[in-house]
């Protein structure tokens, strides 16, 4: 009997209790949804003035080092005035000539002059050419050297009957005593260039010097074949 009465006391008391539950959970919800929200008002116009933020305070200030200015140039005594000075003063009239004694206080000893004393002057001798190292060119001595030993040449057979003239040139080089050491063909005439070769070696000059010193010289000689000169 006890258990079916507190079966019915639940039973009843169940169904109360979910009723006050959904009351409250619609007082917590819905209530506040249904009254009149509060906005916040809207300004229509700003105030005169907005008070701004304060400046920051400026920066310490740091004193700058002290510049000296550049010292001024001295005036230079050698260069031109650019401006005109306020005055021209005239010049001051020269004071009479002061003689200056000549030679030392006491006079000059008895029976010295100042022609005595001078003297003529000294030649000074030029100095003397360095010898050159190699052969000198004859254009360059003061004194050409001269032939005194001469050979004529043969005139070859061959070239005799072939009628051949012609000129050779040789280059020449001899040594301090005149003698054709060195020969060498510049202008050749085949035929011709042997003969020419063979008398010049023949051939003997008078020395030669450069600065007061024997030297060999380098010479052009010039050999000529005509025809005309050999059969007469």
């Amino acid at each position: 009997m006890a258990r079916d009465g507190l079966r019915s006391h639940l039973s009843g008391s169940v169904p109360v209790s979910i009723a006050v539950h959904l009351v409250v959970l619609l007082l917590v919800c819905i209530v506040p949804l249904a009254s009149p929200a509060l906005l916040p008002s809207v300004m229509s116009s700003l105030p005169g003035y907005v008070q701004a933020a304060p400046l920051p305070p400026p920066p310490p200030l740091v004193p700058r080092p002290a510049v000296h200015a550049p010292p001024s140039p001295l005036p230079d005594p050698n260069r031109a005035p650019v401006a005109a000075p306020p005055e021209i003063r005239p010049d001051l009239p020269a004071g009479p000539p002061v003689d200056v004694p000549f030679g030392p206080p006491d006079g000059l000893p008895p029976g010295v002059g100042i022609a005595g004393s001078i003297g003529p002057p000294t030649p000074v001798l030029p100095p003397e050419p360095p010898r050159p190292p190699g052969p000198v060119r004859a254009a360059e001595l003061p004194v050409s050297p001269r032939k005194i030993v001469d050979a004529r040449p043969v005139y070859p057979e061959i070239a005799r009957s072939a009628r051949v003239e012609g000129t050779v040139v040789l280059e020449a080089v001899l040594d301090t005593t005149g003698r054709v050491t060195q020969l060498r063909v510049i202008k050749s005439v085949p035929i011709l260039d042997q003969a020419a070769l063979d008398a010049v070696r023949q051939w003997r000059y008078t020395p030669s010097s450069y600065g007061g010193h024997p030297v060999s010289v380098l010479m052009t000689i010039t050999v000529r074949f005509m025809l005309q000169q050999q059969e007469a």
